[in-house]
C-alpha cells in the first residue's frame, strides 16, 4: 500500500464570508501579543483585543485592503492582512475608526496604537510598500511549516503586483529567523508603549 499523500494547502484571496473565521485567527494568534498586551488594560483584555480585531477587520474590508488565506482541505487554517500606501495610518486615522476603537478598547489603546503607525510612516517609504498588519495560522497547524507557506506565497503576490516592498512589525525573537530566511531585513527599533518591537522590510524588487 502506498503511503498516504498529504493534501497541499490552498493560498487565495478572501471574500467578506472568511471574516469571521480570519477574526477568530487573529485573536488566537494575538492574544499575547506584547503590543496589545502593554496598550489595552488587563481587565476585559479578550474582550477588548476582540473588538479590535473586529474594527480593524472590518475597516480593512472596507477600504478593499488585501486579504490571503491559506486554506486546507476546505477549513481556512491561516490569513494574513497587508495595507496598502492609500490606507490611512497613524494620526491620518479617520474619526470614525478612532471613535469605533476607543470605544471597543479604551482612548490609550486606540492612541498608542495610532503612535506605533505614526513611527511606522517616519520609517518607511510608501511607495509602492504595503504593511502585512496582520498573520496567523491556526494553533493546530503551527510550527508545521504552513506559516512560511503563507508568507512565500503573500510574497509571490505582492510580486506579481509589482510592489516594491513588504514590512512588518515584529515582538516575538522566535519569529526574526522565519521572516529573515524570507528576506525580510531589521531596519528600526520602535518602542510604544512600554514595550519595543522591531520593524522589518522586504525588498521585494
Amino acid at each position: 500500500m502506498e503511503p498516504a499523500v498529504a493534501p497541499s494547502p490552498e493560498v487565495r484571496y478572501l471574500s467578506a464570508d472568511d471574516l469571521r473565521v480570519a477574526a477568530s485567527l487573529l485573536l488566537q494568534a494575538y492574544r499575547d501579543d506584547p503590543f496589545f498586551r502593554s496598550v489595552f488594560p488587563a481587565d476585559n483584555y479578550e474582550q477588548r483585543l476582540r473588538a479590535a480585531i473586529r474594527e480593524e477587520l472590518h475597516e480593512l474590508w472596507q477600504r478593499e485592503q488585501i486579504f490571503v488565506g491559506l486554506e486546507l482541505e476546505g477549513a481556512l487554517v491561516g490569513v494574513a492582512s497587508l495595507l496598502d500606501g492609500a490606507y490611512p495610518l497613524g494620526q491620518e486615522r479617520f474619526w470614525n475608526w478612532r471613535l469605533k476603537m476607543a470605544l471597543g478598547t479604551g482612548w490609550s489603546g486606540a492612541r498608542q496604537w495610532m503612535a506605533r503607525e505614526q513611527e511606522i510612516l517616519e520609517r518607511l517609504d510608501f511607495d509602492r510598500t504595503h504593511l502585512l498588519q496582520f498573520v496567523a495560522v491556526a494553533p493546530a497547524y503551527r510550527r508545521r511549516g504552513y506559516g512560511a507557506q503563507l508568507l512565500s506565497s503573500v510574497i509571490a503576490l505582492e510580486r506579481e503586483r509589482h510592489i516594491n516592498g513588504l514590512a512588518t512589525m515584529i515582538y516575538w525573537p522566535t519569529l526574526k529567523p522565519l521572516f529573515e530566511s524570507l528576506g525580510f531585513n531589521p531596519i528600526a527599533e520602535l518602542n510604544v508603549g512600554q514595550v519595543t518591537g522591531s520593524l522589518y522590510q522586504a525588498d521585494l524588487r
